[in-house]
């Protein structure tokens, strides 16, 4: 009812309106903005690598079932069934990954919920302050259209004497010129009222229009948080499920990780070709590395310092005086002797593991056999790799895991290249020098034994060059007699 008396007084206004000043024109323009959402995809997606790699599995199974009827406790075998790991690792990357863009999804949309509710309850709030504007200028508009209703009601009730009239019945020309000016005067205030009036209206009226945008973007507000809620939940139960999944599949590549474990062991009980497990401890390395790295940069600059010491020399005979000469080593050529001396032949050679990552020789020896510098130097580490907590892995190695109990000795010699040489012996029973100790070449430093990544008693032994990285292993073969 209000809104018909507003519309039933803006036309009479406008209608006035029209009747002081001419004729008013008004043309309100609308736009409208629309949205498009882009899918972009780049490269495959993780639907698609996973369907890859179940294509792959399932090659390397139907292998696996052809080799199996024969013997599992083969080379062959066994590589096969560590290939079949290298893809369930895949595919646990791919699980994860879905985890983590489910869980980014999640905090999206939960951010996305947030920042929506907050504009609705500020748009809640503008509707508020708004309503009462508008009921403020509704009460002017209505107090202006009063007061301009008496006007034109006076002007009604005064006859239907025109401006016209009025002039022509003046008796005098003083008497015409005060009635113009007065009518001029009228004529203004009654224009000045009716813009007023006009004024207010289209305040109201944009006002109200405001109001009316700002509702719909409460309506549209709304069902973007109901839509979002949606999607929060449902992304919420994909999250669980791909948890359930990975941890299947997590179990499965444990699983698998130990039976390739325990053949590798028997294959090698029964060929005494020990070496290491091939799936395990890899993510130790770079945490090794960064030890030895360390442990090589502080002795270098001890070596260097001690390489060019004068040392201090007293002839036989009495009073003579001491004189000073630089100590130079016995020899400068770097010539290396084997790690076992009773084991000189490589059981397992670089890189012929069955898996990337073996990067030395292995001597399978009996438990407690002599482990011997390859050549002199100073032992930058000396140590034992533990668990920090229990572990239930298959090849735990008497709680000990990766190199277990090892030595990493910087050699006073460089090779032929003019570069450091370090040497690593892995996985001994007990170590019988220290972190600083200087060693000769062919000295006692440790007894052989199977702590750590082992399949059973024997020295794993690596060479690094230029470096102790351990992207700069080489192959031990040229250095051994």
């Amino acid at each position: 009812m209000k809104q018909s008396k507003f519309s039933m007084k803006a036309m009479s206004v406008l209608l006035a309106f029209c009747f002081v000043i001419g004729s008013v024109c008004a043309s309100p323009s609308s736009a409208a903005v629309a949205a498009e959402k882009a899918d972009s995809s780049q490269g495959l997606s993780l639907e698609e690598q996973q369907a890859a790699l179940e294509q792959k599995l399932k090659e390397i199974n139907s292998k696996l079932d052809s080799l199996g009827q024969q013997s599992k406790e083969t080379e062959e075998y066994i590589n096969a069934l560590d290939e079949r790991i290298e893809y369930l690792k895949k595919e646990l990357t791919l699980s994860q990954q879905q985890i983590d863009n489910s869980q980014d999804k999640i905090q999206s949309l939960q951010n996305q919920h947030k920042e929506n509710e907050e504009t609705l309850k500020a748009l809640k709030v503008q509707i508020e302050e708004m309503a009462v504007e508008s009921e403020k200028l509704q009460q002017e508009f209505d107090l202006t259209f009063d007061e301009y209703g008496e006007r034109a009601k006076a002007l009604y009730i005064s006859g239907n004497t025109s401006m016209i009239e009025l002039l022509l019945t003046c008796d005098d020309i003083s008497s015409f010129l005060t009635r113009l000016e007065m009518i001029k005067r009228v004529a203004v205030s009654d224009k000045t009222l009716l813009q007023e009036l006009m004024d207010e209206g289209e305040k109201i009226l944009a006002l109200k229009n405001e109001m009316e945008e700002k509702q719909t973007s409460i309506s549209n507000t709304q069902k973007t948080l109901e839509e979002n809620e949606i999607s929060l939940q449902n992304t919420i139960k994909d999250l669980e499920a791909q948890q359930v999944t990975y941890k299947d599949k997590q179990s499965q590549y444990e699983s698998e990780k130990s039976e390739s474990d325990k053949l590798l062991q028997k294959l090698h009980q029964q060929t005494k070709t020990y070496s290491e497990y091939r799936n395990s401890d890899l993510e130790d390395l770079a945490a090794i590395n960064a030890e030895i790295e360390a442990a090589a940069e502080k002795y270098k600059e001890e070596l260097e310092q001690s390489q060019n010491k004068p040392s201090t020399t007293t002839p036989s005979g009495s009073g003579s005086q001491g004189q000073t000469t630089t100590t130079k080593p016995s020899s400068s050529k770097l010539s290396m002797t084997y790690p076992v001396p009773s084991q000189t032949t490589i059981t397992t050679g670089y890189g012929s593991a069955g898996y990337a990552g073996h990067t030395g020789v292995d001597f399978a020896c009996n438990s407690g056999a002599k482990v011997v510098a390859a050549e002199s130097g100073i032992v930058i580490i000396s140590k034992d790799i533990t668990y920090h907590s229990p572990c239930s892995c298959s090849n735990t190695g008497g709680g000990y895991h990766s190199y277990g109990r090892y030595i990493v000795i910087m050699h006073d010699k460089k090779n032929s290249s003019g570069n450091y040489v370090y040497t690593l012996y892995a996985h001994n029973s007990s170590r019988v020098v220290e972190e600083g100790d200087r060693v000769s070449k062919g000295q006692l430093i440790a007894y052989a034994g199977s702590t750590g990544n082992s399949t059973g008693p024997h020295c794993h032994f690596e060479v690094r060059t230029p470096d102790a990285l351990y992207e700069h292993c080489v192959n031990p073969v040229p250095y051994l007699p």
